[in-house]
């Protein structure tokens, strides 16, 4: 006999339109589910919706080259984003720590506000070569939805964070759309299988999308696609992930999307894939 989970948390017609906060709990020697482990919400013929308020611009790009103190930043599009939301600038430097985090004080149009000013310079050029506009503006991401997914403040400590896995043999024997949430404090280092999100040897998948999301400071990947097919991944920002930020595992998996999603920071992750 098998027997079918549901979770909501909105939909996508309705979607969740408060402030919700869910922070999982435990640690590298807590007591573990078969196969999903700990400090998870395991999705095993199930459906899963979870669904914040849809953002129209998840991430964008400058208008105009940011310059070290400055306290606002104009973007190419009008965001429909808050005062107080948390936002990531890319680094445009050769190094892997020029980006910066801001929280926003104020929004005119399509400039942003903050209050701490910038530490480093963020261009926005758009150089031609042979006649071709070649862009190059430093990515601006939205890391803050009012759906929130967390680990613990142990998290950051033991690199043991919250995941979200959905497995269950079989094509569409589990449904999963996670659409405009936040996760952070997800992932667990150097363990496999242990990703902030993880869809898992379910086969196809036509009614499972990853959209919108915002997945940061997470310590092992963002989201991983192993065995599975035609699933989608749109429009996501990914900030300071250790591991391959979005991973597609063993190459079995076929008709899937990756489309729309910037990724920032993505860090080395040392005892784990020799890729990573």
């Amino acid at each position: 006999m098998v027997f079918y989970g549901y979770m909501e948390v909105g939909t996508e017609e309705f979607p969740y339109t408060s402030k919700l906060l869910m922070t999982m709990h435990s640690n590298r020697e807590g007591a573990k589910f078969p196969l999903y482990g700990s400090k998870m919400i395991g999705c095993r013929f199930c459906t899963l919706n979870m669904h914040g308020i849809k953002k129209e611009i998840t991430w964008t790009r400058l208008t105009s080259t940011a310059l070290p103190g400055d306290t606002s930043i104009t973007l190419d599009d009008v965001p429909d984003w808050n005062v107080g939301d948390h936002v990531i600038i890319a680094g445009t430097e050769f190094t892997n720590v020029e980006h910066e985090e801001i929280w926003i004080t104020s929004i005119v149009y399509n400039v942003i506000h903050f209050d701490t000013p910038l530490v480093y310079q963020h261009l926005a050029e758009t150089p031609s070569y042979n006649g071709v506009e070649m862009p190059m503006k430093a990515e601006v991401g939205l890391l803050t939805r009012n759906v929130v997914f967390q680990g613990d403040a142990d998290s950051k400590a033991d690199l043991f964070g919250a995941h979200i896995m959905v497995h269950s043999p079989g094509d569409e024997s589990s449904v999963a759309r996670i659409h405009y949430i936040e996760l952070r404090e997800a992932g667990q280092a150097f363990l496999l299988g242990r990703y902030a999100i993880h869809f898992h040897m379910v086969g196809t998948v036509h009614g499972s999308m990853v959209k919108g999301n915002a997945v940061h400071h997470s310590y092992n990947r963002a989201v991983t696609t192993h065995g599975v097919h035609y699933f989608k991944v749109v429009n996501n920002v990914s900030f300071n992930t250790m591991g391959h930020s979005m991973f597609i595992e063993d190459a079995v998996e076929t008709n899937c999307v990756y489309d729309g999603n910037l990724l920032v920071m993505t860090k080395a992750s040392n005892s784990f894939l020799t890729t990573d």
